[in-house]
This record gives structure tokens, sequence and C-alpha cells, in this order.
């Protein structure tokens, strides 16, 4: 047992170290072409070595997950996995920087933000807490993981870690509001608020107070040192007082009768006012998050987000025909209409995304010039 478990430690070395030989190698080779230091930095992948080096890492962390899960369940299981999980993620962040390695950093983060997940659920079920609570939880870590994603923007070295955790953060929160829009999130959100406050779990509090304080810290930290704009920090604290109030929420009432998500869908059910009320507002704020993700991609003059902000628009106004009309319109008036109006929209959007994008290329010609 202990020579299986010794030569499985030496593996992860070996590997360890062949990975470091690769990357200095692609490292060297790329400087010696001319390659700038700062450009090797901002290059996500640089070449099929730097891909490899990186899987290659990957792997390396995920054996030593499962060493160490092998390796407590012969000691008799004196750590639960998420303990392991949470252990082997802090090492894959550690090993992200100092190896500058993406794939390790990004698989981490979502280590770490599941281990929280499972916990929270743990609490959950121990005292019959609402699950309200768990998701406010969720959408603070990967608030906190976004303006990461800012405050890296600082040091050029950093900053294919700053779109990690910008990625991350961005997508999971406009997800997540996306789903609260539909009539499926509406019902979600009504089962959600069923059950105690968090308060009864000391556990629970005392994390997403960790949070919210850790949040509020990196916010002002971002905004005194203006790697965020004011108004995009306003809306960050306009979505941290929504996920307070989301933990807070006593029992909705979103529909009229208790309904299943078929019969939401298919025999229409009918929304209370509350629920009215509800898909008012986050369809409204949905469309004013993807609109200012388009404009910061503007003024950040960064494509990829222009292209997330109108790609996750055309998917908004997709899916709201089918959530919302499916039911009131006959099948043959829907579709036709439906086809003629997307067809309308996806090149008035397109038009306006190639507009943004020609204006972003004539400012950085003329400020190169």
């Amino acid at each position: 047992m202990i020579i299986g478990i010794f030569l499985e430690i030496l593996e992860i070395i070996v590997l360890f170290w062949i990975v470091k030989a690769i990357i200095y190698a692609t490292k060297r080779g790329r400087i010696e072409k001319g390659v700038k230091e700062k450009d090797w930095y901002l290059q996500i992948f640089l070449s099929k070595e730097d891909i490899i080096s990186q899987f290659f890492f990957l792997f390396s962390v995920y054996f030593l997950g499962l060493t160490l899960l092998g390796f407590n369940k012969k000691l008799g299981g004196p750590l639960s996995w998420q303990t392991i999980l949470l252990f082997t993620s802090i090492i894959g962040v550690v090993i992200a920087y100092y190896f500058k390695v993406i794939y390790t950093l990004t698989v981490s983060l979502i280590g770490i933000g599941a281990w929280w997940g499972v916990q929270g659920v743990e609490w959950i079920e121990k005292k019959d807490i609402k699950g309200s609570a768990l998701l406010a939880g969720l959408l603070f870590i990967v608030t906190i993981f976004y303006l990461l994603g800012r405050a890296h923007e600082k040091e050029i070295k950093f900053k294919r870690f700053s779109m990690v955790y910008s990625i991350l953060g961005l997508i999971s929160i406009t997800v997540v509001l996306f789903f609260l829009s539909t009539k499926s999130g509406l019902l979600y959100l009504e089962n959600i608020t069923k059950g105690k406050s968090f308060l009864n779990s000391w556990e629970f509090t005392f994390s997403l107070f960790i949070f919210l304080i850790f949040l509020i810290g990196i916010l002002v930290y971002t905004l005194s040192k203006n790697l965020v704009f004011k108004s995009e920090a306003v809306s960050i604290g306009f979505l941290v007082l929504l996920f307070c109030i989301i933990a807070l929420l006593p029992e909705q009432k979103t529909f009229l009768q208790q309904k299943d998500y078929y019969e939401v869908y298919i025999n229409g059910a009918q929304l209370s006012n509350t629920g009215i009320l509800w898909a008012i507002f986050f369809n409204i704020l949905i469309f004013l998050e993807l609109v200012g993700i388009i404009f910061l991609g503007y003024l950040k003059q960064e494509d990829w987000l222009i292209n997330l902000g109108v790609v996750f628009i055309s998917l908004l106004i997709l899916l709201k025909y089918f959530d919302w009309f499916f039911t009131f319109l006959n099948k043959s008036i829907f579709f036709i209409f439906g086809g003629i109006l997307l067809f309308v929209i996806g090149w008035l959007m397109e038009k306006g995304r190639g507009y943004l994008l020609s204006t972003i290329k004539k400012e950085s010609g003329s400020q190169n010039q």
C-alpha cells in the first residue's frame, strides 16, 4: 500500500517537472523569435506546446485528487470528499498562478464553487433552510470572480487570468438572471423561498457574511484604482443588493395554483400578481444587463464582450418568444411571425455589432498612430 502511494506521488512529481520544462522551452522559444514577454502573457492559446502543457498540469491536479481520495479511503476515510475537493482545488489555484496556466485555474475555481455549493446543501438539509440563501451565496462567489478578473487587469502578466475570472463570473450571473426571467425560473423562485431563514444556521450566516465583506472590499479596491467604471460599480452594487434580498425573501407565490414544469408550459399556468411583478422585473433586468455588457465591451474596446452580449441578446429574444408566446398564438402564426421577427432582429443586431467593432478598430488604429 505504502509503495503504491509512493509511486503515485513520484509520478506526479515527475510529470510536474516535465510540464515545467515544456513551458520554459515554449516561453524561451517565443522570446528568441522576437515575441515580447508582454505578448506571451496576453495570449490564451499560444501554440500546441502550450495547450499540451496546460492539459498536463490539469491532469496532474486531477490525479493528485484521485491519489488523495485513494489514500483517504485506505486510511478509513478520516476526511470527507468535499475537503479533498477543496484542498485539490486550492493546490490547483497555486499551480495555476505559479506557472500561468488557465485550464487548471478554471477547473480549480469551479471546484471551489462546487465545494461551497455541496457544503451549503448539507447545511440546508440539516435545518430545512430555504434554497434562496444557497443561490445568493453562489451568486456572491461568481460576482467575486468577476471583480477579481477586473482587479487582475492591473498587471499584464495576469491578463489571461483576468479573462478566466471575468468570463466565469459574467456568464454565471447572466445565466442565472436569464433563467429567473423564464416561467421555469419563476417556479424555481417559488420553490426555493420555502423553508427557514439562513440565520438559523451559523455556518451559512458566517459564510455569507464573509462573502459579502470580501465582495464589498474588492469592489471598493477596484473602484479606487479605476479598474471598474463608476456605472459598472453601481450596477454591481445593485446586483449584490438584489442577491441579498433573494436570500432574505419570504415565501413567494408566483403561480395561482401549484404547478409542475410540464403544466406551466403546456397548459399555461396563470401567474399570480407577485409572479407578474417578478417576471417584469427579471426580464427588464436581464435585458439591461446584456445591453450593459455590450457597452462595457465598447468602453473597454474588447470585441469578445460585444460578441458575448449580442449572442445572449439573440438567445434572449428567441427563448422569450417560445417561453411567453407559444401558448397564446396559433401554431402557424407563431412560427411565421417568429421567423420574420427573428430575421429582422438578427439583421439589426448584426449591423449594430459590426458598427461597434469597426468603431473600436478605428479608435485603436488612431491611438497607435
